[in-house]
């Protein structure tokens, strides 16, 4: 009977055993947790930027492929923004308080600390910490947490065809490619593919020179598009009433605004539309308004100027060129001022970018940001006294945006790509014309896009009279007289 019991008895020490062996797992991972919460600046920064190298080497990857599965697309967006905040924070620590050389190292992470506190106000890096957790070890560990969540992306990358081999600099990828709009133009795609029976219309939405034109550009372009669509037409909503369609033709049209929007011209285009047009005809209808909104038959696509951290990476990419920023922290510095002054302006960034690449200087760069806070003061002071009206460009065009080698810069216009009247001067030319006399006014060549549409972008240069200031002296007889640019 008791051998019985005995050979009855459920075994114990497995149970211990496993028991142990979770408790142990349980505290090295309260250690493990405990070493990273009390892990120096110095040594967060390092992990950060092995956590950035990974999800660079997964993004460079994703970039080179083609992929039209719109999960993998949303996946692929998320961990870019995680990247580009993740560079934007290790720059705001690095490079944000470079004011000279020679300060202490402690005084230089006392002085980061409280800089990155100060310039990053406006975005939303402080709320990602807590009091027991600093913005720079929560940052690392959302990123870690961002790595982990893409394993399927990373398998599903090898299945997608690559696309063809892209420059090897970034900055000229860059100049080259449509940055920051991969969702929205994955959406642009769907809705030119999706099979409608009755004429289907899309409203786009954005602020001016947000980049339109260059998103429905770039989805007209691809390969998708092209074999459904052989008639791709572009019209202005100033020639709507005006315009005749070829009938039983299966048409892809896009009707931009600029300002106002003709209900009237629109009620009538749309009707040829329906009339001429055959089944799977869309039109894709841009405008700066929410009035377009209301004539689409789908949700419109509203784009917004880009998050400080991906437009700073963006900027950096266009201003440093081939240089490592790492190498300049004077330049880094004085660039994630000057990326703040243009407030996520596209045509801002490659105009200025472009400059400052030829002329990595510390004088130069700093004189670009003293008179784009001059400008952006003076703009400011005119809309406040003469508040522009709604809908209608405000009449600034007397007012310099810029400042370039002593000449002011007026009235930013846009070219068309086949205009015939384009100057040939550009900003590197009129560094080489040497002394420029004043008050004479001349057109330059600012900025050529390299991507769709392909536009020009010219602006007025004049060099200002210096100005006369007079001194008096202590002696009423003795006169002080100078000359100011």
């Amino acid at each position: 009977m008791a051998d019985h019991n005995l050979r009855n008895d459920p075994p114990v020490l497995a149970p211990m055993v496993v028991a142990s062996d979770l408790v142990s797992r349980f505290i090295s991972y309260l250690v493990h947790k405990s070493e990273k919460q009390h892990t120096t600046t110095e040594q967060d920064l390092e992990r950060l930027k092995s956590v950035l190298l990974r999800i660079y080497t997964i993004v460079e990857e994703a970039e080179a492929r083609q992929i039209r599965n719109r999960g993998m697309i949303l996946q692929l967006k998320g961990l870019m923004e995680g990247m580009f905040l993740g560079y934007y924070v290790l720059d705001s620590f690095q490079f944000q308080c470079v004011e000279e050389e020679g300060v202490d190292e402690d005084h230089q992470v006392s002085c980061k600390r409280l800089r990155f506190s100060t310039c990053t106000r406006s975005t939303s890096l402080l709320s990602l910490g807590t009091e027991n957790t600093p913005v720079l070890k929560n940052v690392i560990e959302s990123l870690e947490t961002k790595i982990c969540d893409v394993r399927e992306l990373v398998v599903l990358l090898a299945s997608c065809p690559r696309l063809p081999q892209q420059p090897y600099c970034t900055y000229l990828f860059m100049e080259k490619s449509l940055f920051g709009r991969h969702v929205e133009k994955e959406q642009v795609i769907d809705f030119i593919l999706h099979d409608d029976q009755n004429l289907a219309v899309l409203p786009i939405i954005g602020p001016h020179r947000i980049g339109k034109r260059t998103l429905v550009h770039h989805a007209c372009q691809d390969e998708r598009v092209r074999g459904r669509f052989l008639n791709i037409v572009f019209f202005h909503g100033d020639d709507l009433g005006n315009i005749s369609l070829m009938p039983s033709t299966k048409y892809l049209c896009i009707v931009e605004f600029s300002w106002d929007v003709d209900a009237e011209a629109w009620k009538i285009f749309r009707s040829s539309m329906k009339k001429a047009a055959i089944s799977g005809s869309k039109v894709i209808i841009i405008g700066r308004t929410d009035e377009i909104a209301k004539w689409g038959t789908t949700p419109a696509i509203r784009l917004n100027r880009l998050s400080p951290e991906m437009y700073w990476y963006y900027f950096k990419a266009l201003s440093f060129g081939s240089m490592n920023p790492d190498d300049h922290p004077k330049l880094a510095s004085l660039g994630m001022q000057l990326a703040t002054e243009l407030q996520g302006s596209f045509l801002g960034a490659n105009i200025l970018g472009h400059i400052l690449r030829g002329n990595p200087s510390a004088e130069i760069w700093s004189g670009f940001l003293m008179s784009l806070r001059r400008m952006s003061r003076k703009r400011l002071s005119i809309f406040e006294e003469h508040p522009p009206e709604k809908n209608h460009p405000s009449h600034t065009a007397e007012v310099a945006f810029m400042n370039y080698r002593g000449c002011m810069l007026y009235d930013l216009r846009e070219a068309g790509h086949f205009q015939s009247d384009i100057p040939r001067l550009t900003p590197a030319g009129v560094e080489l014309e040497g002394k420029i006399p004043c008050d004479l006014g001349f057109d330059v060549l600012v900025w050529r896009s390299q991507i769709p549409p392909f536009c020009n972008y010219i602006a007025t240069f004049l060099q200002p009279k210096p100005r006369r200031i007079v001194r008096r002296n202590k002696n009423p007889l003795a006169v002080s007289i100078t000359y100011q640019s």
